[in-house]
């Protein structure tokens, strides 16, 4: 079975094996110069741009531009549909639409009220409430001061932090 050197059966054709996989394994090119290596990079390259561009775009600081309305927020989450929480305020005269200058205000206001504690909409008065102790001043896209209780990042509901 072994041949007249003492050695392994069919050593010739064994070492003749491994040395042509060596050869196949030295040829090929290194995986970032294959067309997947290729794409794969420029993949990569794409998604931490756009994360990038996302991240900037939602961590911007913007002033409030509309002062007409604040989004006074019933707690720091979106509805299930993507909207606000809570309710929108504004103050109507008969001459038009007065700028509000405290939104922090109004919306303490809001809360003192009892509106978000009402759970029966159809009701005509409300039972007081208490503020919460803290707010978080952010702004919404269209330029709308957004007033959330307590103290968390305005990125976490796809809002703007409060440019000083």
């Amino acid at each position: 079975m072994t041949d007249e050197s003492g050695g392994m059966p069919h050593r010739r054709e064994v070492q003749d094996l491994l040395i042509e996989q060596m050869r196949r394994d030295l040829s090929r090119p290194v995986w970032w110069k294959t067309l997947w290596g290729r794409l794969t990079i420029a993949g990569g390259v794409l998604v931490v741009a756009g994360a990038g561009v996302a991240g900037v775009v939602l961590l911007e600081q913007r002033p409030v531009s509309d002062t007409s309305v604040v989004q006074c927020l019933e707690g720091p989450y979106r509805n299930p549909d993507g909207s606000l929480s809570g309710a929108g305020v504004s103050i109507a005269t008969p001459d038009g639409v007065v700028p509000i200058e405290d939104a922090e205000a109004v919306c303490v206001q809001m809360w003192e009220s009892g509106a978000f504690n009402e759970s029966d909409p159809t009701s005509a008065t409300s039972t007081p409430g208490t503020a919460p102790p803290e707010f978080t001043m952010c702004v919404t896209d269209q330029g709308e001061a957004a007033v959330v209780p307590g103290k968390i990042e305005c990125s976490t509901l796809r809002l703007h932090p409060l440019q000083n």
